[in-house]
């Protein structure tokens, strides 16, 4: 017994440096991303970290079973290199059974992050999905970039050269009015909102027209404010309505079978039912790693007898690669029907769980 809390007080830390680090380089990777999207465009600082804490659950969702192989890694590693794990087989205890009570431990993670990945997870994804919509109803600059036409508007097709940001200015602007098709140029703009419109002010300007009987009119201005209004009520349902990762097992299960119902007269499925397969067994599949990785981190450390960082994540490095592949590749496979749902997201699982049992065999031979 004092010899299995042994071996479980050597994962503590190494597990708590590798969910540091990894989540550190999964952080940087997002932050990143988000450059583009928040970062530097005027948005208050206190909104950007509240925005990085929301990224926070899926980015733990990964890290967090990959950790427990890092602390595996390094945690036997260590016993190895120091020849404790010499000293325990020469008194006639097999080395492998020192990992009964990680095991144990990964079990409960597992079951932890089946929990997490059903609440917390889908809790602050629809949080971040609605804090992004408000920055878009409050600053609609932020979602327009330059040469790339706009179609957000209702009734209007936008363009523009250049865009500022943070003052929310745009210049050498295009505005097309769909009903109308008359075309509106101007040197620069920027947007009014309030809670039911959006104002574009747009100054030094021209406006180009047919009018009847095929005529050509063209007018100059200095000031001109075309008035957008905004559907608050779609707005509602957009903040409302939860997507595929915004939703528990169970609620998933519902849209599935709801999905299920439809399809029944043409026995095709569609691709939103796929999408939502995968999701569903991504919920599961994950967390379940935790357990594997633990099955994996131990012979596989036993063998290499060394110990130090090196190990704790050279080691784990190649199967942290292979699975993130399988499993990105594995989720726009499943999401398109290419492969079923349920292969695409246990493959990695499966195949890691084959390779565990090997070591495992290979190592209990040696011992």
């Amino acid at each position: 017994m004092i010899l299995n809390l042994y071996v479980v007080k050597e994962h503590i830390a190494p597990f708590f440096i590798g969910l540091l680090a990894l989540t550190s380089i999964l952080l940087m990777n997002q932050i990143f991303l988000l450059i583009w999207d928040v970062i530097g465009k005027g948005v208050p600082f206190l909104t950007v970290l509240y925005i990085l804490l929301l990224y926070m659950p899926s980015i733990f969702a990964l890290t967090i079973p990959m950790s427990v192989m890092v602390a595996s890694c390094m945690a036997f590693g260590r016993l190895s290199s120091d020849f404790e794990i010499t000293a325990i087989r020469s008194s006639g205890i097999n080395p492998l059974k020192l990992n009964t009570f990680p095991l144990i431990m990964g079990i409960g993670l597992a079951l932890f992050m089946i929990w997490f990945n059903n609440h917390t997870l889908p809790e602050s994804n629809h949080k971040l999905k609605n804090i992004m919509l408000e920055l878009a109803q409050k600053k609609p600059s932020l979602q327009i970039k330059p040469f790339v036409t706009f179609t957000d508007f209702e009734g209007y097709y936008l363009n523009v050269g250049a865009v500022n940001y943070k003052s929310g200015q745009i210049e050498r602007v295009r505005l097309l009015e769909k009903s109308t098709e008359r075309e509106i140029f101007a040197q620069n703009g920027k947007f009014i909102t309030d809670s039911n419109k959006v104002i574009l002010v747009l100054n030094n300007g021209e406006i180009h027209e047919l009018i009847k009987d095929k005529r050509y009119r063209k007018i100059s201005f200095k000031e001109q404010r075309i008035y957008i209004p905004m559907d608050n009520e779609e707005i509602r349902i957009q903040k409302d309505f939860r997507g595929e990762r915004e939703l528990s097992a169970k609620a998933l299960k519902k849209d599935i079978n709801r999905e299920l119902q439809k399809s029944k007269p043409t026995k095709i499925k569609s691709g939103k039912i796929y999408s939502m397969l995968v999701e569903y067994h991504k919920k599961y599949s994950i967390p379940a790693a935790s357990f594997i990785f633990i099955l994996l981190g131990c012979p596989l450390a036993i063998r290499v007898k060394k110990r130090g960082i090196g190990v704790g994540f050279g080691l784990p490095l190649l199967f942290f690669i292979f699975y993130y592949v399988c499993l990105v590749g594995g989720e726009s496979l499943g999401d398109r029907g290419v492969v079923q749902p349920w292969i695409a997201m246990w493959f990695a699982n499966a195949a890691l769980l084959i390779i565990a049992i090997f070591a495992t065999f290979r190592a209990n031979k040696l011992s």
